[in-house]
Parts: C-alpha cells; structure tokens; sequence
C-alpha cells in the first residue's frame, strides 16, 4: 500500500497513530499497513478501532474497500471461538458502519453465506440485539441493520439454509424476535 513501510513496523503501536493522526496523505500511506494488521489482529480498543476505519474510509480509497471485503468475508467464515478478542462479527460490522459504502454492501455478503458459520454469528447478533461497542454514534445504521434482519429474505435464509446450523432453542427466539417484533432497536 506504501511504497516504502520504512521504519513503521519498529514503531510502537502509538507513534504510528500519531503520525497518521497528522492527516498527511503520505504519512497516512505509510501508517496504513501497519494499522491494518493491528486492526485485524484485535491489538486496538473499540474507539481506537473506530478512529483507524475512518481514517482508512477518509484516505485509503478502494484498496482499503476491497481489504475490508475480504476481512469481512474471512470474519463472517470463522466458527465461534476462532475470532479475536474484539473482532467478530458483531464488532467487524459495527467497525464497517463507520465507512462511506452503504450497510447494504457489508450485509449482501452475509445473506450469500448463511450455509455455515455465517448463519450462527447472524442468529447470535440478532438474539443479542448487536451489542458490539463498535457500534457507537452510528445508531441510524445499526437500526437499518435490525431492520435488515426482519427481511423476508433474511427470515426465509434462515429458517430454510441456516436453521441446519443453528440450535432449536436459539432458531426459535431468532424466529420469535424477527416475526413477532421482540427486538430493541
């Protein structure tokens, strides 16, 4: 992504911030791989997460689009218990909402992939409301997300492909929150 990484990787975590705190394109440039691996990596707080994918949003382009697509998708395939502290589902998508693209962008993928883990980590954020700490300031797009999940093709995509994966007991309050409304927006 930079064309010279020069000393950042000898940097503590913290100076890198800094110097991609400074808003300099080429300093951001720099900075960026190495934010990348410590935001993947789950090295960063929710709100230092939160400032790192706006600045990613605000100076990386479509390269980091297309970085967070694929951190996304690997994100959404992992089981329960493969993620890091800090980074599944719940909170990678949180962390999205904080990006230009439209909620839809990030949601498509895991409606496509509810044959396996996707399904579990969808019925799990829904019976837990998306608490990820990620989410904060973005109400409006945390609520279009809730709103997203009573769909009918996300109802359908469940009950019919991810229901295979998913335990009765937690199929049945998904079910209950999506169809009957007991969800807190």
């Amino acid at each position: 992504m930079a064309a010279d990484y020069g000393l950042i990787p000898e940097l503590q975590l913290e100076t890198v911030l800094a110097r991609a705190r400074t808003g300099d394109a080429d300093e951001v440039a720099a900075c960026l791989p190495r934010l990348l691996d410590a935001l993947v990596g789950g090295d960063l707080s929710p709100v230092v997460s939160i400032e790192v994918v706006e600045l990613f949003d605000g100076h990386g382009g479509h390269a980091i689009v297309d970085l967070l697509d694929a951190w996304w998708f690997d994100v959404l395939q992992r089981s329960h218990g493969e993620h890091r502290n800090g980074v599944g589902p719940e909170d990678v998508l949180g962390l999205l909402a904080h990006t230009e693209p439209p909620m839809v962008r990030w949601l498509h993928p895991w409606l496509d992939s509810l044959d396996g883990p996707p399904a579990i980590h969808l019925a799990t954020a829904i019976v837990d409301g998306f608490p990820a700490p990620t989410w904060s300031g973005r109400t409006d797009r945390r609520q279009q997300v809730m709103a997203w999940t009573r769909t009918e093709a996300v109802i359908n995509g469940l009950a019919l492909i991810g229901a295979t994966h998913i335990d009765g007991d937690t199929m049945s309050r998904v079910l209950d929150i999506l169809i009957l409304g007991e969800i807190d927006a």
